[in-house]
């Protein structure tokens, strides 16, 4: 029997990264395997993907736009919804809701790619009458902590594998990246300012951040900070980027560094990164955060280095370096660790496929 899945998010657009990297890599992932699988979210003109306005972050709540949410959710045996706790709860529950009044004999499967501190959200969580997954033992960890031991399984993220081309605006030096989307969360004003100091001290770098448009969130970036690197990017040293995640490869395959700098602690540290993989995968110098999976990722990686969240100065002096001593070959465990990390991106959809049928089963 064909298993039909749907998969609910708040945003699929695409982006530099992140979940909606993985939304979409996931998606083609299921749909060359034996499956029937589609995907909701409440962002329009996302490609192959349908509008719901019930998910629309940009507009408030309303009682009459969930019933054609149920409608489609009706129609699969396998819900999977992303970050539920974060975003109108009440759409939620009311879904739940009118779906167990139905008699509907599909599984919720609720997907927490991050997850904070704030009790209303693990309340929502625990009320939640499905089977929880995460990306990361991290993630997984803190939740079976605050849910008195309830089951989570793990299931890997997926990425797209085909790369396009991309060429970064930097000519000669040492090209430093931070590849996430710019936000004051992820560090971003750390490593602009890190970046900044050097080049004042006369370092032969180039500072390039991606994810620079922005789906709904602002940056939160100071304009003093801004204003400082506006300099920069005129003398060509600075430079702000946007590129798709199947351009993502090519990009980091350009950098010398990647920094990735989350500034939180806790339970919304780091969740995974897909980021960090790639630069794994392409053999990349990573300068990170003690913040949440970052660590574990990094564990078993010569080229490595951990710093402590928000501290600009362990930051910059870990960059200054990296600057001054470039990687130099990769040992047998990176390369193993590389060949994992992708194994893992290219493979997700069998194993989200596999965890499934066990549903079915149960």
């Amino acid at each position: 029997m064909t298993v039909r899945v749907l998969h609910v998010h708040w945003t699929a657009r695409p982006v530099t990264g992140g979940v909606e990297a993985h939304l979409g890599a996931i998606v083609r992932q299921l749909g060359a395997l034996p499956c029937e699988v589609s995907t909701v979210a409440g962002t329009r003109g996302s490609p192959g993907v349908a509008y719901e306005a019930a998910l629309d972050l940009e507009v408030p709540a309303a009682a009459s736009e969930v019933p054609a949410l149920v409608g489609h959710c009706a129609g699969a045996d396998v819900v999977h919804w992303h970050n539920p706790q974060w975003h109108k709860p009440t759409v939620v529950s009311a879904v739940v809701s009118a779906l167990q009044d139905r008699g509907w004999q599909g599984r919720f499967v609720f997907d927490l790619h991050n997850i904070d501190e704030q009790p209303a959200h693990w309340e929502f969580l625990a009320r939640l009458p499905g089977h929880l997954v995460a990306h990361s033992p991290f993630v997984a960890e803190e939740t079976r902590g605050r849910l008195g031991g309830r089951e989570v399984a793990v299931l890997p993220l997926a990425l797209p594998l085909k790369e396009e081309p991309c060429t970064l605006p930097c000519r000669g030096g040492t090209v430093v990246l931070q590849p996430t989307r710019m936000t004051r969360w992820k560090g971003s004003h750390l490593s602009l300012e890190a970046a900044i100091t050097l080049l004042e001290e006369g370092a032969d770098l180039h500072f390039v951040h991606a994810g620079t448009q922005h789906l709904i969130w602002p940056p939160r970036i100071p304009e003093t900070l801004l204003e400082r690197a506006r300099g920069w990017q005129e003398k060509g040293r600075i430079h702000f980027v946007h590129y798709t995640p199947e351009q993502s490869w090519a990009a980091i395959r350009q950098s010398d560094i990647v920094l990735h700098p989350t500034i939180d602690r806790g339970a919304h540290g780091e969740p995974f990164s897909l980021s960090v993989a790639q630069a794994v995968v392409c053999g990349r110098q990573v300068i990170a955060s003690d913040s949440g999976h970052l660590p574990r990722i990094l564990g078993g990686y010569s080229a490595g280095r951990i710093v402590p969240a928000g501290d600009l100065r362990a930051l910059t002096d870990a960059l200054r370096e990296a600057v001054r001593k470039p990687l130099v070959g990769q040992s047998a465990r990176d390369v193993s660790l590389a060949r994992e990390l992708r194994e893992g991106l290219a493979t997700a959809g069998a194993a989200h496929l596999r965890f499934y049928g066990s549903l079915s089963r149960s």
